[in-house]
């Protein structure tokens, strides 16, 4: 202990000592370590600390973290400051955290202990300035402290604060600056890639982030949300992280109040809050859901984002909660909603708060929703009230909450009906509420509460029904729609009389509101519009109650139509005659008074109404009820002249049947006759206004023709009669439509069911003759409702007097081409065709009838109707205009529908049959519906025997164009030949919609139900329109359906096809059926589901076009609209039939495929990922198309099915997660195969043409390797390799192992590469048994042709080294250094190069196991004569050494054997030159450091200098030279001094060699080898180099061959190097040799300054100024003679105005001349050399050559100034 004070005192005293660090920490990290003893360690540790650099520190960091986690508090809190301290520099120094020589493993339980700390430091703050206390600056007599001293921010304990800020001595805690600029460090130093395992600690890693953004700073909420979105998120289901982050939110409490926590302030509230809402297990964590729920609403500390936040967690847990929890809370729940509602409702209106009040009412609906039985009529009630008070934003949020409760208070009135009369009273209260959204809610609540038959529903429905919103409307009119036909039972029907009691109080009630003009409406009220609907629908609840099967009025407020069905009339006669027994209590006699009513109030629209209900009421009633209004023909009267027409038409027809009762009494003739004659008055009066006049010429009409009805001889007065009729026929030629219209429906009534009055003036011919006039006149001024009406009159007239059919039906069959586009023209006419020849069988003729006690006769003979149905037959026939078969087809079409059960017609079911198959190849799609409609109707007349006979007769007239007769189609007739279908009978084509039928009927083997088909295939406007509706087809459509349900299952997989059928026409049609047909399409399609997708996929293999494309369309509808468990067992198929129409020869088929490929594409995806749906289903749908894609879509030989196919492998493989795994083989070897196969063509034409676009092979194959890289399909791969473990690599490698070695194409090996790349990221550990083998694959592969291949595989082999066993790493190295020292291909040599490169870089660590073998290559290879190739090697050197000397010093004994062993045994020359280059660098780098090794190299070199000259040997001698230069010291040893000799002897001999290019660099070793030994042989070489300087032969001819070019050049090269070693060789201290050559070396170097090309002159300067130097005494060793040529030789070259560099050198030489030899010079000499220096000065431009000619010239002149 006293030496570690000792020593402790020592270290303080002396910043500058440092400690030994990493003793420290191994000590510190021995688990044999005591705890004393660690302690010391960590005083050291933070002593020493402080005294190293910041690089240093940073290398401690991961030594400080390993086993924190278990380290004492106080140690953990030391070590955690040493290490906020090193975060807080990283941002200053250069991303050393991944600086390989560093292990930066850390235990995971240290990096959780770590990120949890950090943590709490994101949630630090400091004290704010108002409220810091501290003990300092207190006074003394200061009471004792109510607050701590130490700050706490939220969310933390004091305990932690202590901890993280070391008791507040840290410095950053000092200020809010520092204090958010070290959490900036720490998110910027979690971002280091590397540092955290990216598949480990994601909730601890995002608490850090979470509490980052819950920060008020905005840089750190930024860098906390980017971390958040940036990294994965924590499994958000996983309980532990719920509760940490409800824990956060709360706080912890504890009973140690340096432990309790405190809640967390509102803005991280409210971010825990959003991750909250992610999470269904948050959702159902009892209670602290419902505590955070509570707070964020009511918590004082609350904010108006926390309040919003906490609004919707509650919506949260009301819709997440689970039904067994949500039961117990949502009592408390909806008492903590209903009292934030009440509470906020004071508060001052703005957006804000109607937000939180509107989640508040949604949240209220969502509680209902799951819990409804904790709710009353109370809520219901101030919700109701809520939507009078709320603004308009909030009200919308009410209605949504009214809406979500209404099956809450619905589930209540079922258990419990005594709350009826509370929930009437509300919707009564509320129905003529002001809000538009009350009376919604009301109208909403009607229907939703109470069934159908509820009274006071339909009355709040009717009610509403005019309301000036239109929802308030759709909703109350969704109410009064009656229920279905098949499922519609009296019972199940409103009470008449109860509904008639509801309006008849609200009358008496409010009668003012009848007293008000019409116009004048308020919503929710009884005004006279409501009424008129009112009775609308109490006619159509008396009609249903009657025939609840009846189609007529089933939307409950359908405008009036004539009851034309004789069944529902006989029942409506029997329930007004039961009424009527008792009128009181079934609401008779209230109707009665509620039209009297009606009547009576100035309103058009209840009048029309009125009047028509009354109408029925008399017409179907019993005859006393008529007879009650005997007594009020005036008040009947008084509306013949009503404003509207409606209402004249009705009561005057109403005035007919009641006036006519009792005409048996004398008195009622004589007050009828005087009647008409009023009325005769009035119609002829031009005073009275034009209604008045209509209204008269109506009574006249319903009065004579029900007089002629009640009667077979009316007992009126002839003349009365007849004067009517000339009044009625006068009124034809009146001036406005209005009254003749009228005129022409009063003959219709006069003359219906009798001859018409006789006249003496108008004969009945007549009559005829002025309605043809009128027609022809309208006509002409395109008047077509009054030509409507005319024609109707006439077929009337004809059925009431047989005589003038002939008249009649000879001018209609001239309208046969007229009115060619007013089809509603020619209804009419057939009408009235049929109303002249069947009479009142026909059924449109049936609402005539309106007496019922009385019966009248059809008077048309047969014959007659025989013949016009052979006239028609006849002018229809082919060949007609095409016009006039479509109008006659619509003629005979009436005659069928309405006359269809006279006997005749009948008859001629075959006839007819045959002239509307004839009608159906013609061009005109109406004709062709219309024959259809005909048809269907023919089939329907006859027995079972005449059906047989029209089946066989229309096949055969379909099929053969003839007919045949019914005895010959017996069981085995083949109705359909083969290629027949389809042709119309004269040879023609039947419309693409008959054709289909005729094929539906025809494959389901029955056709007869083509007849059914054609009655529901029609869709023209005019069918729906109200003339469809009168011809009833409506009712045929619904009998057709009911006929052909037992043939569903045969007919639905065929009707669903043509629903898509290619024709729009066809497949329009077969929408009406299926439509028609199928009233549940969704439950269909899942019961007939099989067969359906049996026939599509039939279809798709079709040789018809038509079928493959419907079947196309058809199964990607059906598709989208299944579930996988039903296309599962057909998912192969579908795919394979569906890839099969892609490649459809035709376009449209190709087209539709694509709509089905794309619709399944989307369904399979979606099964594909395990996040959306169920993991088996998953699996089995991968287990279908994976191999199914893999096989026979990436193999097909179509390119569209191959395009289609990897495009949903890619969005497979992006969203199938783990289900991939055990495909990953397959799909990562097929998609690497894709990479070449569908690589665009282009690249590969280019390939072949580089040269003509100007681009390098290398360019392109680097455009093709980054395509490969950004591929899609790579994204896939990468996909894959995510879902790799150690059972897959093991089918994986193989695979891989073969496209590494047998691949084809750039693309797919390069990505192979880039897998091997993924691999090693992702399963090192797994990677690890295969690596080996890998390494090999890679090894033999890599020796591609193309470079960017070569340099792919050598990454990959960087990176897999990482995991190789160290014997496969040794074998590589191996076998690559020997292809580089051995081969001579170009193309090999780079490789080993890369991959070596690759493994420093990417295995840095496993490279410094190898550096032995490395470096000695690395080193060699960096001398290489290829520059590409030295480049790498360079590189490699560098990466591994930094480029430091030391690692040469390091690895000297490795790099000397390999070289030894090379430059003795390689043949090869240029490796030879590598060692060379290799061992003079060598010395150059360690100079002295080399003498131990320079005995051995200096004999490497000699030996290798041994021999004859070959290309590269000047390296060596080069070497050598620089050896001797680098270390001449060791030649001062015994050892170096023996060798001198031997090195003179060798020198000489290599200089003498007449190899010129190898002469030059020989003579030059020679010069500083001699140099630098200081070596004396200059006498025996004098001579020879002289020569070689100055040969007496002259080089400077001209030449101009390219040979002789390169020989001079090199000759000028030899003597410039000649020249420079003569002075070399110019021994120092050896007086006698320079006493014997100094005068002829100078006079050599003087002689040859001028005369020679300027690199030859400079060499001769360099020379004299080395021989300058190396003179001892130049005053006795030269002349003044030679001194003073040569002074003026050298002034000589400082002329030279062409090249600089000769002066430069000139200049300067000069100057060490003067200097040098200034006494021997005369000064007659002296004195011109300055005088010409002064002219030189002058003239010269260079500064840096005339500042030293001045130096010059100042040495030359100074002898003048001394």
């Amino acid at each position: 202990m006293s030496l570690c004070s000792h020593v402790s005192k020592r270290f303080k005293s002396d910043p500058t000592l440092s400690l030994p660090m990493s003793a420290l920490f191994d000590l510190w990290e021995a688990e044999s370590t005591t705890m004393i003893v660690r302690n010391f360690c960590l005083i050291y540790l933070e002593i020493g600390f402080n005294r190293i650099t910041d690089e240093e520190k940073i290398k401690c960091l991961p030594r400080l973290l390993r086993n924190i986690s278990r380290c004492m508090p106080a140690q953990q809190a030391a070590i955690m400051q040493m290490a906020l301290h090193i975060i807080g520099t990283l941002t200053r120094t250069r991303n050393p955290v991944l600086d390989p020589s560093v292990d930066w493993h850390i235990p995971p339980a240290d990096i959780r202990f770590f990120l949890e700390k950090l943590a709490d430091l994101m949630l630090y703050a400091p004290a704010p300035k108002t409220t810091a206390v501290t003990l300092g600056n207190r006074p003394p007599n200061a009471p004792p402290l109510d607050v701590p001293p130490t700050f706490v921010p939220p969310a933390m304990s004091k305990e932690e604060i202590t901890f993280i800020t070391n008791n507040n001595k840290a410095s950053w805690t000092s200020s809010l600056t520092e204090s958010n600029n070290m959490k900036l460090s720490v998110l910027r130093f979690l971002a280091l890639p590397g540092l955290i395992p990216q598949d480990e600690f994601h909730w601890e890693r995002y608490h850090v982030y979470l509490a980052a953004a819950g920060d008020a700073n905005h840089e750190l909420i930024s860098a906390g949300e980017d971390g958040m979105k940036r990294y994965a998120q924590p499994d958000l289901e996983n309980a532990n992280v719920v509760r940490a982050l409800y824990a956060m939110y709360q706080g912890k409490p504890s009973n140690n109040p340096d432990s309790h926590r405190s809640p967390a302030t509102p803005s991280l509230k409210n971010r825990i809050l959003r991750v909250l809402l992610k999470s269904a297990t948050a959702a159902n964590t009892f209670p602290n859901m419902i505590q955070v729920a509570f707070d964020a609403l009511n918590g004082e500390t609350t904010t108006p984002k926390l309040r919003a936040s906490g609004m919707s967690f509650v919506q949260w847990i009301a819709r997440m909660t689970k039904d067994e929890t949500i039961k117990p809370i949502a009592p408390i729940l909806l008492t903590a909603l209903l009292q934030f509602i009440e509470r906020t409702k004071s508060g001052s209106p703005s957006a804000e708060n109607d937000s939180l009040r509107g989640f508040a009412f949604e949240a209220v609906g969502l509680v209902a929703k799951r819990a409804p039985d904790v709710f009353d009529v109370s809520v219901l009630r101030e919700l109701f009230a809520s939507l009078m008070v709320e603004s308009a934003s909030v009200q919308v949020s009410v209605l949504d909450a009214l809406s979500n409760m209404s099956n809450a208070y619905q589930k209540m009135l079922s258990q419990d009906p005594s709350k009826e009369t509370e929930f009437k009273e509300l919707l009564l209260g509320n129905v003529s509420n002001t809000n538009h959204r009350s009376r919604y809610i009301t109208a909403k609540y009607a229907n939703a509460l109470f069934p159908y038959k509820s009274a006071l529903a339909r009355y709040i429905d009717v009610i509403l029904s005019q309301d000036s919103k239109p929802e308030v409307r759709d909703e109350s009119l969704k109410g009064l729609v009656f229920p279905e036909a098949d499922n519609c039972a009296s019972d199940d029907l409103p009470v008449f009389g109860d509904v008639l009691a509801l309006v008849s109080s609200n009358i008496e009630k409010n009668p003012k509101s009848f007293a008000q003009k019409a116009h004048v409406r308020q919503d929710g009220t009884l005004h006279p519009v409501v009424l008129a609907d009112f009775l609308k629908y109490f006619r159509h609840l008396l009609i249903l109650r009657a025939n609840p099967k009846c189609v007529l009025g089933r939307k409950g407020l359908d405008d009036f139509e004539d009851i034309a069905d004789v069944e529902t009339r006989d029942a409506l006669v029997a329930v007004l005659a039961q009424m009527s027994a008792d009128t009181e209590t079934s609401g008779l006699r209230a109707y009665t008074d509620l039209l009297t009513f009606a009547l009576q109030v100035d309103s058009g629209e209840l009048q029309a109404a009125a009047s028509y209900c009354l109408l029925e009421l008399i017409s179907f009633g019993p005859p006393a009820i008529g007879a009650t209004y005997i007594s009020q023909i005036e008040w009947i009267k008084s509306f013949i002249v009503a404003t509207r027409a409606e209402t004249r038409i009705s009561m005057s027809h109403v005035l007919g049947l009641v006036v006519t009762t009792q005409l048996d009494d004398p008195m009622q003739v004589k007050f009828v006759s005087e009647l008409l004659v009023e009325f005769q008055k009035t119609a002829q009066d031009k005073q009275t206004s034009p209604e008045q006049r209509h209204g008269a010429t109506l009574a006249l009409g319903y009065i004579v023709g029900r007089s002629s009805y009640r009667y077979s001889k009316s007992p009126l007065p002839s003349d009365i009669l007849s004067r009517s009729l000339e009044v009625i026929v006068k009124q034809l030629d009146a001036g406005t439509n209005l009254e003749i219209l009228g005129a022409c429906e009063a003959l219709s009534e006069a003359g219906r069911y009798s001859a018409l009055p006789r006249s003496s003036t108008l004969a009945p011919d007549e009559v005829i003759r002025k309605l043809i006039a009128l027609m022809s006149k309208s006509s002409s001024n395109n008047d077509t409702k009054i030509h409507e009406q005319a024609i109707s009159a006439m077929g009337q007239l004809a059925n009431g007097d047989h005589g003038l059919s002939k008249q009649v039906f000879d001018h209609i069959y001239t309208l046969a081409s007229s009115h060619s586009k007013q089809t509603e023209v020619h209804f009419t006419i057939g009408e009235a065709i049929t109303a002249a020849t069947c009479g009142f069988v026909a059924t449109h003729m049936q609402k005539y009838l309106d007496i019922p006690t009385v019966t009248v006769e059809s008077k048309a003979p047969a014959e007659t109707v025989q013949e016009v149905i052979n006239t028609l037959l006849e002018k229809i026939a082919p060949g007609s205009a095409p016009v006039v078969r479509k109008n006659l087809a619509i003629w005979l079409l009436c005659i069928i529908r309405l006359g269809g059960k006279h006997p005749v017609v009948k008859a001629n079911a075959l006839r007819l049959q045959s002239a509307f198959a004839g009608l159906l190849g013609e061009t005109d799609e109406f004709t062709q519906e219309v024959a259809s409609r005909g048809m269907g109707l023919v089939f329907e007349l006859g027995d079972e025997a005449v059906r047989s006979q029209l089946v066989g007769s229309l096949v055969s007239t379909l099929t053969e164009g003839k007919k045949i007769a019914p005895q010959s189609v017996t069981g085995e007739t083949q109705l359909f030949r083969d290629n027949a279908l389809g042709s119309a009978p004269e040879g023609g084509q039947v419309s693409g919609t008959y054709q289909s039928i005729l094929s539906l009927a025809s494959d389901m083997n029955q056709p007869d139900l083509v007849y059914k088909f054609m009655s529901l295939a029609a869709h023209n406007a005019v069918w729906n329109s109200r003339r469809g509706a009168s011809m009833g087809f409506s009712t045929i459509a619904t009998q057709a359906t009911k006929e052909l349900e037992p043939h569903l299952p045969a007919i639905i997989p065929k009707l669903y096809r043509f629903q898509f059928d290619p024709n729009p026409k066809v497949a329009e049609s077969m929408k009406n059926i299926w439509q028609t047909l199928i009233k549940e399409p969704s439950k269909t399609l899942d019961d007939y589901f099989e067969t359906i997708m049996k026939d599509l996929l039939a279809g798709l293999g079709d040789r018809q076009w038509r079928l493959r494309e419907a079947s196309c369309l058809a199964l990607a509808d059906l598709t989208s609209s299944r579930e996988m468990k039903q296309l599962e067992p057909h998912l192969e198929e579908m795919w394979l039939m569906c890839f099969r129409a892609l490649d459809d020869i035709k376009e449209s088929v190709r087209t539709a495929a694509f709509r089905t490929c794309k619709a399944l594409t989307n369904k399979t995806v979606r099964y594909c990922d395990p996040t959306t749906e169920a993991v088996d289903e998953g699996r089995k749908v991968m287990r279908i198309v994976v191999p199914f894609f893999l096989t026979k879509g990436l193999q097909s030989s179509a390119e569209d099915v191959r395009n289609f196919s990897l495009a949903t492998i890619l969005k497979i493989c992006k969203k199938g997660g783990f289900l991939l795994k055990p495909h990953v083989t397959e799909l990562v070897a097929t998609l690497l195969e894709c990479l070449a196969t569908m690589e665009p063509q282009v690249l590969n034409y280019l390939t072949f043409h580089t040269d003509k676009y100007n681009i390098s092979q290398e360019q392109l194959e680097n455009s093709r390797l980054s395509a490969v890289r950004s591929s899609p399909i790579m994204d896939a791969i990468e996909s894959c390799i995510d879902q790799v473990d150690g059972e897959v690599l093991k089918a994986l490698i193989p695979r891989l192992n073969g496209l590494i070695r047998k691949g084809v194409g750039l693309p797919t090996k390069a990505g192979s590469a880039r897998i091997v790349y993924s691999l090693v990221q992702r399963a090192p550990n797994d990677l690890k048994e295969h690596a080996d083998s890998l390494l090999k694959a890679l090894k033999s592969a890599i020796f591609d042709r193309s470079i960017v291949v070569q340099k792919a595989f050598a990454s990959a082999i960087g990176h897999l080294a990482k995991v190789c066993s160290d014997g496969a790493v040794e074998q590589l190295l191996t076998s690559m250094i020997d292809i580089y020292l051995q081969t001579d291909d170009p193309d090999k040599r780079p490789i080993p190069g890369y991959i070596f490169l690759e493994f420093a870089k990417k295995s840095s660590d496993k490279a410094k196991e190898f550096q032995g073998r490395v470096l000695p290559i690395a080193y060699l290879g960096a001398r290489d004569d290829t520059d590409a190739i030295k480049l790498v090697w360079v590189d490699v050197w560098e990466e591994m050494t930094g480029g430091s000397a030391g690692a040469i010093r390091l690895w000297m004994k490795e790099m000397m054997g390999m070289m030894d062993g090379l430059l003795a045994s390689t043949p090869s020359w240029s490796v030879k030159k590598q060692v060379a280059m290799a061992l003079g660098d060598m010395a150059k780098a360690l100079r002295e450091n080399f003498s131990p090794y320079m005995n051995e190299v200096v004999d490497m070199l000699i030996s290798a200098l041994a021999g004859r000259t070959w290309e590269g040997k000047e390296a060596i001698v080069n070497s050598l030279a620089t050896v001797i230069v680098e270390n001449k010291g060791w030649f001062a040893t015994p050892e170096g001094a023996a060798k001198v000799d031997k090195i003179t002897q060798i020198l000489i001999q290599e200089a003498k060699k007449n190899n010129k290019p190898y002469k030059r660099h020989s003579i030059d070793s020679l010069g500083k080898a001699f140099d630098a030994l200081n070596i004396d042989k200059y006498a025996d070489l004098y001579d020879y180099l002289a020569e070689l300087a100055a040969p007496e032969a002259s080089d400077d001819m001209e030449v101009d061959d390219e040979d002789d070019q390169r020989q001079k050049t090199l000759g000028l090269l030899i003597r410039a190097t000649s020249f420079k070693t003569l002075a070399l060789c110019f021994p120092r201290n050896s007086p006698e040799t320079q006493a014997k050559y100094a005068v002829p070396l100078c006079t050599l170097l003087t002689k040859n300054l001028d005369g020679n090309v300027w690199n030859v002159r400079l060499a001769v300067i360099e020379a004299f100024e080395t021989f300058l130097d190396k003179l001892s005494s130049p005053s006795e060793l030269l002349t003044p003679q030679v001194v003073s040529e040569a002074i003026n030789q050298t002034i000589n070259c400082l002329e030279d105005g062409k090249y600089t560099s000769v002066r430069t050198a000139a200049a300067r030489m000069l100057h060490k001349l003067a200097t040098t030899t200034l006494p021997l010079l005369p000064d007659s000499v002296r004195l011109e050399a300055v005088t010409k220096l002064d002219g030189l000065t002058g003239k010269e431009l260079v500064p840096l050559v005339a500042e030293e000619i001045k130096k010059a010239r100042k040495v030359l002149a100074a002898m003048d100034a001394s």
